[in-house]
């Protein structure tokens, strides 16, 4: 129940920011243009709001229902009460300004979003820098989960080329997998072509939990014991390299899930080697193959994997949080794209708010934390962008039309349109979050 309050919490704030820079990129760009904002709210107000002040012409407020936000900027759309024309426009209005000034107001909101995911990754590389693994030091081939299995990878393959490139990084290696359409691997000495067609890639994208289908081959060392299991009981201890189960040797990780599987409900032999020193204890394995140990990953290996560490000023880090928001954008368009394809089942992988939640961490976490307001606010961007009445890039589409035909489109087709837009929008949303739930159950 914690871990649930916690990813709630983080999301909601999450989207509270997105929403209030979002919104905040139309406000500033009003008020330079000197146009009115009647409204600023942060969530919708339908028939009432938790909070509202007026300052100024502008009612600041926060709504009950944390689907989004909104700014309401003066002569945007036809005003019921006492309708609008050239004769009664006035200069505060919306309508009164440029084509390229009304532009720019309806860009801000995706702008901001842009520049803040472009603040964030920069702001995150200052502090951290960025740690690789070039795909050279991986010495000892990958180690695969099923799905990296049906995709036709087997443990211990070293990846050669992606798309016939060397890919130089292991850290790009999933997405270039992803994104490609062959792979060549040295399997024990052999050149495989792997091709990856849809069908294939299926299984990544139909997974009910995102994993990582590859990963450098490690030795199994153990990282933690978890308290009161076997492994806490029997006396192994951080650190200890685990050399063969009976009389079956070990040098990999895998190799050990494998053995632990196959002596379940049974007492083994397990070798390891501490500090140098060669021990053995019998240790009862349960039905599950549960040792109750975790083992280093590659991150906690780096006296076998030698990584490349990269330290930024914050100037420097400006250009890599730009091309990191790009990475992020072409990542999210080729899920999108893939998502039309049936055949490969992306379509599973769409969520609304609940699955949102789930990518947030159950501890707080402020690196992953800002990490995803970074990541969606870039996706909001481009969903902004979307030429759809009622979204930015609707209202954006208009007045290109306007600018080519120097003719402005008629308001009140522009407001009809808005509202069939709304409604397709919500009914998406719907869905959406009828989907979500229907997952829940069918997983």
């Amino acid at each position: 129940m914690t871990s649930i309050l916690v990813r709630s919490i983080q999301l909601l704030l999450s989207i509270s920011i997105l929403v209030v820079i979002h919104e905040l990129g139309h406000f500033t760009l009003a008020q330079i243009f000197k146009v009115r904002v009647e409204k600023f709210f942060l969530f919708f107000d339908p028939w009432f709001s938790l909070f509202k002040k007026k300052i100024g012409h502008t009612i600041y407020g926060i709504g009950w229902l944390p689907l989004g936000g909104y700014v309401k900027i003066s002569g945007m759309m036809k005003d019921e009460k006492n309708g609008s024309s050239k004769e009664t426009e006035k200069n505060w209005e919306f309508r009164s300004k440029s084509a390229i000034k009304r532009l720019l107001i309806i860009s801000g909101g995706i702008i901001s979003n842009i520049l803040l995911s472009i603040f964030i990754f920069t702001c995150l590389l200052f502090k951290y820098g960025e740690t690789y693994l070039p795909t050279k030091n991986v010495k000892y081939g990958i180690e695969v989960d099923y799905l990296g299995e049906k995709i036709g990878f087997k443990n211990g393959d070293k990846i050669l080329l992606v798309n016939g490139k060397y890919i130089p990084y292991f850290n790009d290696l999933p997405k270039e997998i992803l994104l490609g359409k062959s792979v060549t691997v040295d399997r024990m000495g052999k050149i495989i072509k792997l091709s990856l067609n849809n069908n294939k890639k299926r299984f990544l994208f139909d997974r009910k939990k995102i994993s990582f289908f590859i990963k450098p081959r490690v030795p199994p060392i153990i990282n933690h014991v978890i308290k009161n299991s076997e492994a806490e009981k029997y006396g192994l201890k951080n650190n200890d390299e685990i050399l063969a189960i009976n009389s079956e040797f070990i040098l990999f990780s895998d190799q050990l899930k494998d053995l632990l599987s196959k002596y379940r409900n049974e007492n083994i032999v397990i070798s390891i080697n501490r500090n140098g020193k060669m021990i053995q204890k019998e240790i009862f394995i349960d039905s599950k193959g549960i040792l109750g140990i975790y083992l280093k990953n590659f991150m906690d290996l780096d006296q076998i994997f030698s990584f490349e560490k990269m330290n930024y000023s914050f100037f420097e880090s400006i250009p890599h949080g730009i091309m990191k928001s790009l990475d992020v954008l072409k990542n999210q368009i080729f899920f999108l794209k893939n998502v039309f394809h049936i055949e490969t089942k992306a379509y599973k992988q769409i969520g609304s708010f609940f699955s949102m939640a789930k990518e947030f961490p159950s501890k707080w976490n402020w690196d992953i934390f800002w990490t995803l307001t970074a990541t969606l606010s870039i996706w909001l961007a481009f969903i902004n962008l979307f030429p759809i009445p009622s979204l930015d890039g609707g209202y954006i589409l208009f007045i290109l039309i306007e600018m080519i035909t120097r003719k402005k489109v008629n308001e009140d087709i522009l407001e009809r349109c808005t509202i069939f837009g709304f409604v397709i929008i919500s009914l998406i949303m719907i869905f959406i979050i009828i989907w979500d739930i229907f997952k829940v159950f069918i997983s």
